[in-house]
């Protein structure tokens, strides 16, 4: 094993004390000391960004956006290696599965009219699947799910009968179900406060990019496989649904690292792994099994501030992004417009969601918010607000109207950065973390079904005065909403500092952010 003084001389391993409140901007300083050389000539060498000269502002402004774009430059080259291999499997990974089973199709109704037994499985298997992660490795539980998934998958090209198929899209959406919280209660896990939001923000927008393509996707595969081989365009589509997913499953096995607590990957060293749980302990994150299920565990998590208000917020997340009816695409078709126009022009809208996404993600984590996620939500959600306004409005220019569907999808940065936000809210209890992400996805899910047949209703179509209103008005809601648990986060920030103070001796759910 490498010897421990040279790796900390390298900037990778620091062991700090109780005091130190940022072990990773220290270990980017031990390694500038330690590179810094002098000259023959008694000068100090300088960096490619010290040098005078217009290469040398390059540099220097390269460097100044990056700080806001990705992490900071000034980290530790070891440091900067490890994020880098944990970026290559664990988040492309996750984004490539992600964006596979919308790119596909694999949504439910889009495919069959067995939405309702798929809907029951999906949502089932999610509070199941974040328990048994903190039992059985992330590693092999989803795996081992998606290729089921990609077996059900090839087995229904093959079905005969209509109770067949109900039977397959259940177990389909049983096995899709688990991969979104797990997935994002895992990345949650590796990255600290200020390199999470931009990661969590990619893998979703993988999700949202991917719906650009499925359309293209389907329409090849009727228009081109039907008939061929002896089975139709539908039987096709689940064949190469099933043939593209099944190797994606397979490299899950190698490429989910599990845990920091537990992982066993190849491409991380010991060393690194240590680092990874040393930072994250040191941001106050508590590790997994400090708190682990029991009888008692449902009830403690019910105590809490975080379960009543963390999922129903996500659910007036949901239910102010209005996505619940091709609306566009609709007022488009009522005006005329040429089929290109009305197949092309709204895949800008999934366009500016996932550039919107992205860029509230980096900022969120840069340097000047430095992990505050109530800004970018109060932003991006203002985005969808002021659309959302206009179109109920309806009778304005016709260039305004353009602008507000597209700025409709601003507020597809918030759900993103809304799971970001989790493990600083509920630092003092991992397995609490992986509860409320899946109780959160599921409250989003089923409340959106009934949301949708309440004010979405095809009826009411290109216009959809009700469902705009609505948007508007749950917009309103997750604003108040993001103050309230901003005022509860350093509510609890206090109180912990309190309790560390050693003035009182309790335990207390807290945020490491008490900034403004």
């Amino acid at each position: 094993m490498t010897d421990i003084t040279t790796l900390s001389h390298q900037g990778i391993l620091r062991y700090p004390s109780h005091k130190d409140k940022s072990p990773r901007i220290e270990a980017a300083a031990a390694e500038s000391e330690s590179s810094i050389a002098l000259e023959e000539d008694g000068e100090k060498s300088l960096k490619a960004w010290e040098k005078p000269g217009t290469v040398g502002a390059i540099r220097r402004a390269v460097r100044s956006i990056q700080r806001y774009i990705w992490d900071d430059p000034d980290k530790p080259k070891a440091e900067k290696f490890f994020l880098f291999k944990l970026d290559c499997f664990l988040l492309s990974y996750g984004c490539l599965v992600s964006g596979m089973k919308e790119a596909l199709g694999m949504g439910g109704s889009q495919l069959t009219y067995m939405s309702n037994v798929f809907t029951a499985g999906y949502v089932i298997s999610q509070l199941p699947a974040v328990i048994l992660a903190t039992k059985v490795r992330p590693s092999i539980l989803i795996p081992t799910l998606e290729v089921l998934w990609s077996v059900f998958t090839f087995c229904s090209a093959a079905v005969k009968s209509v109770p067949q198929l109900y039977a397959l899209r259940f177990l389909i959406g049983l096995c899709k179900g688990a991969f979104f919280p797990v997935i994002i209660y895992v990345i949650g896990s590796w990255y600290t406060k200020q390199e999470r939001a931009k990661r969590v923000t990619l893998f979703y927008c993988t999700a949202a990019l991917a719906s650009m393509f499925s359309g293209y996707l389907q329409a090849a595969a009727y228009n081109n496989l039907s008939g061929k081989m002896g089975h139709s365009g539908w039987q096709w589509l689940f064949i190469i649904c099933g043939t593209i997913s099944l190797p994606v499953g397979v490299m899950g096995y190698f490429f989910n690292p599990d845990f920091p607590e537990n992982t066993r990957d190849f491409y991380l060293t010991n060393v690194e792994v240590e680092f990874a749980q040393q930072g994250l302990l040191d941001q106050g994150y508590k590790a997994l099994g400090a708190s682990p299920w029991d009888r008692k565990k449902l009830f403690k998590i019910m105590s809490q501030w975080q379960f009543w208000v963390l999922p129903f917020g996500y659910f007036f997340v949901q239910a102010s992004y209005p996505v619940q009816q091709p609306a566009y695409t609709l007022w488009l078709k009522s005006e005329k417009y040429s089929i290109y126009q009305i197949n092309v022009w709204p895949t800008g809208q999934a366009a500016v969601g996932a550039v919107v996404q992205i860029i509230a993600g980096m900022l969120s984590d840069s340097k000047m918010l430095r992990g505050k996620r109530w800004q970018p939500i109060l932003v991006t959600q203002a985005g969808t607000f002021f659309s959302a306004v206009v179109l109920a409005i309806w009778n304005v220019p016709r260039r305004l109207k353009f602008a507000a569907f597209y700025l409709s999808y601003f507020s597809a940065g918030v759900p993103g950065i809304w799971y970001a936000w989790y493990p600083d809210l509920i630092p003092h209890d991992h397995e609490m973390r992986g509860f409320l992400i899946a109780t959160s996805n599921m409250c989003g899910y089923i409340n959106s079904i009934w949301f949708s047949d309440a004010v979405w209703r095809t009826a009411e179509g290109p216009t959809f005065k009700p469902g705009w209103i609505a948007a508007s008005s749950f917009g309103v809601a997750i604003v108040l909403l993001t103050l309230l648990v901003r005022f509860l986060e350093l509510r609890d920030g206090k109180q912990r500092e309190f309790v560390q103070s050693g003035a009182h001796d309790l335990e207390v759910p807290v945020s490491q952010d008490s900034e403004k």
